[in-house]
């Protein structure tokens, strides 16, 4: 079974500067269920059609979409 420490690490690299990350934050308050589904609702807006955004882009978004579905997830089993 894979850990929410497992998809955290799978997370873009500006996130893992070493020191206290936004993510440890909203965890340590009690806040990260409400940070991970306005990250799924942010990426899932700036993918509407209207936006016209390339293949690259919208491929990034839903991957960033599925991994912080997976870390809600992984938290949630933790």
């Amino acid at each position: 079974m894979l850990t929410f420490d497992s998809f955290r690490n799978k997370g873009s690299q500006h996130y893992k500067t070493g020191g206290v990350e936004p993510i440890d934050l909203y965890l340590s308050a009690g806040m990260f269920d409400d940070f991970a589904l306005c990250s799924i609702i942010k990426y899932a807006f700036r993918s509407r059609p209207e936006m016209q955004l390339d293949d690259v882009t919208f491929n990034a978004n839903m991957d960033k979409i599925i991994h912080y579905a997976e870390l809600l997830k992984a938290e949630k089993e933790a």
